[in-house]
C-alpha cells in the first residue's frame, strides 16, 4: 500500500461514520432519536424503510421501521440527500424508553 492509500486509510478508520453524518449528528452521543430523527429528515436524508424487520402484517417490528435492534445497541439505515446509505447506530432505549445516537 502507498504512503497516500495507508494515510487515507488511517484517516477513514480514525473518522468512522461520524464524519459522514450531518452537522446535527456529530457529538450528540446522549441525544435521542427521536429528536435526532427529525434533524435528519429536515436536512433532507430519508429513512431507509426496508431495512428493518416487519411483523407477518407488514408493520414494523419496531417503532421506527428503518431501525434493527439487538440486546443493546441498534442500526437505522438512512439515505443522505445525494442517496449515499449511512448506518447510525444507536443505543437501545429499554422499557419504552426512546433510543439514543451512540458516540
Amino acid at each position: 500500500m502507498t504512503g497516500t492509500r495507508m494515510k487515507l486509510a488511517a484517516a477513514l478508520a480514525l473518522c468512522g461514520a461520524g464524519c459522514f453524518l450531518p452537522v446535527a449528528a456529530s457529538g450528540q452521543g446522549a441525544e435521542g432519536y427521536s429528536a435526532y430523527r427529525q434533524s435528519l429528515m429536515a436536512e433532507g436524508w430519508k429513512p431507509n424503510v426496508a431495512y428493518g424487520l416487519k411483523t407477518a402484517k407488514g408493520s414494523p417490528l419496531y417503532k421506527f421501521p428503518e431501525v434493527v435492534c439487538g440486546p443493546t445497541l441498534c442500526n437505522a439505515k438512512w439515505r443522505d440527500p445525494q442517496g449515499r446509505e449511512k448506518l447510525i447506530r444507536l443505543i437501545r432505549g429499554l422499557n419504552g424508553a426512546d433510543h439514543r445516537v451512540a458516540p
